[in-house]
């Protein structure tokens, strides 16, 4: 998808709220929510038919004798998986299949090769307690939410977990949105095109030049932060949705129908409607080859010849 702020731009002239102050008129922050809002209803539809589509591996080391392992955090609805292996010795080769099984079935201290697991409140319990190996998870991943550009990284920094650091701001070439890095826990490290180079990075203090991190749980996608890249705000956030660009088509005029609802038009009646059947059509086309009927069943044994 484009960037952000060129979706709201296409959405504002469309729906003809193009003048904009401080005071007056729809603000940026009004569009970025109903733009993921949409994001998360195509997901949702889109889940509920093809869930194969948004599936996401993970590796986990096994702690000894630990029964607990939390799922990833952009984990959907923090329940949704999709397969969970184990390999005792860690090796590619050696994983297998855990069955899925209900509570009940939970042996806390026993400790062995784990045949099973269960889920509860965002986290996996092995059947029973492993001592060693790895442990492979497909989930089904949470879309990123959307954010504009928020500052600018103005020279290059390694990404550190262990204690408090710094990330050093460009404020003279990209003027620092303090006010709304403010309002988020977390922010996230972005390049040009939205990939994100480090996320769910906890802040701890924040200035026009200067971006202080606590210490947490390292998850980069790249390990080093460099000069350009772009800060924005939220866990699990980009400049750029991770929809193929046919699927922007859906993005905007949701958030179109929810401006002229806001503004109360007529044409948001007719706007919904429209969007309903872009709905079903797009649902419809990520319907992967392998979701089709894979043979014609055979009714009559062929050593049958008496009709």
């Amino acid at each position: 998808m484009k960037y952000l702020e060129h979706i709201i731009t296409q959405v504002r002239k469309q729906t003809e709220n193009e003048e904009v102050t401080d005071f007056t008129g729809i603000q940026d922050t009004e569009f970025i929510q109903y733009i993921n809002d949409a994001q998360h209803s195509l997901q949702a539809a889109i889940t509920s038919q093809h869930p194969r589509v948004f599936v996401k591996e993970k590796v986990l080391d096994v702690v000894y004798g630990q029964e607990r392992y939390a799922l990833p955090q952009d984990c959907y609805l923090k329940n949704k998986v999709f397969n969970v292996e184990f390999s005792p010795s860690g090796l590619e080769e050696d994983y297998y299949t855990l069955e899925e099984e209900t509570i009940k079935s939970r042996v806390p201290g026993v400790k062995g090769s784990p045949i099973k697991y269960s889920r509860l409140a965002g986290e996996l319990l092995l059947i029973p307690q492993a001592t060693q190996g790895k442990l492979r998870i497909n989930y089904v991943k949470r879309v990123n939410e959307v954010d504009l550009r928020r500052a600018k990284v103005a020279s290059s920094e390694s990404v550190s977990s262990a204690s408090t650091w710094n990330i050093t701001l460009d404020n003279a070439a990209f003027l620092t949105d303090t006010s709304s890095l403010q309002e988020h826990e977390e922010v996230c490290i972005v390049d040009k095109k939205g990939k994100i180079i480090a996320k769910d990075l906890p802040v701890n203090a924040l200035s026009s030049t200067l971006l202080t991190i606590d210490p947490h749980t390292s998850d980069s996608e790249d390990g080093a932060i460099l000069a350009g890249h772009f800060v924005v705000g939220g866990a699990n956030t980009s400049t750029h949705g991770e929809f193929d660009e046919s699927v922007e088509r859906y993005i905007i005029a949701y958030c179109g129908w929810k401006i002229l609802k806001r503004d109360s038009s007529m044409d948001s009646t007719e706007a919904q409607t429209e969007l309903s059947i872009m709905l079903g059509d797009i649902v419809k086309s990520y319907a992967m080859i392998s979701d089709d009927v894979q043979y014609i069943p055979q009714l009559n044994s062929w050593g049958d010849w008496s009709e």
